[in-house]
């Protein structure tokens, strides 16, 4: 919220020095928001919506609007840290960090919904043949120092 604030205050200083602040509060809405695409330009902030059309959002009072935005709450002009939070909120609220954050799915996912996880399945074991006695009596019988001896007198 800091960095909001910090850009919110430039703002609000950079307006009333050069007093562009009029008594209209669509004309300034639209001034803010050029001085908002001026000073994120070069910050990792990124706007929302490329354009935002404030006298659609008043008229239109229906969900229609992606911006709902009641010009009754903006502050006074006068009152400088009451609107400079305000202003920080405001640019919180139409920008973004440039990562995108997924919506929660839990509201889509039925309260009778019931997940469970899967039971562990068995390791199969390799293959492993089963000698019998005979068989490892013949395979010992191969390992064996006489069968060895006899390998080597015999070329």
């Amino acid at each position: 919220m800091s960095l909001y604030v910090q850009i919110a205050e430039k703002i609000y200083k950079k307006l009333k020095e050069n007093k562009e602040f009029s008594t209209d509060n669509l004309e300034n809405l639209n001034t803010l928001i050029v001085e908002i695409r001026q000073e994120i330009k070069n910050s990792k902030l990124k706007l929302l919506y490329n354009f935002i059309d404030f006298e659609e959002c008043l008229n239109n009072v229906n969900s229609e609007c992606k911006n709902h935005l009641d010009i009754s709450l903006i502050p006074i002009i006068k009152h400088e840290g009451e609107f400079i939070l305000w202003l920080a909120s405001f640019i919180q609220k139409i920008t973004t960090d440039g990562k995108r954050k997924l919506p929660p799915i839990r509201k889509d996912i039925p309260p009778e919904f019931k997940y469970t996880l899967p039971k562990e399945k068995k390791k199969i074991q390799p293959f492993q043949p089963q000698y019998s006695e005979s068989g490892e009596l013949i395979n010992s019988y191969f390992k064996s120092d006489e069968f060895i001896e006899a390998l080597n007198k015999n070329p």
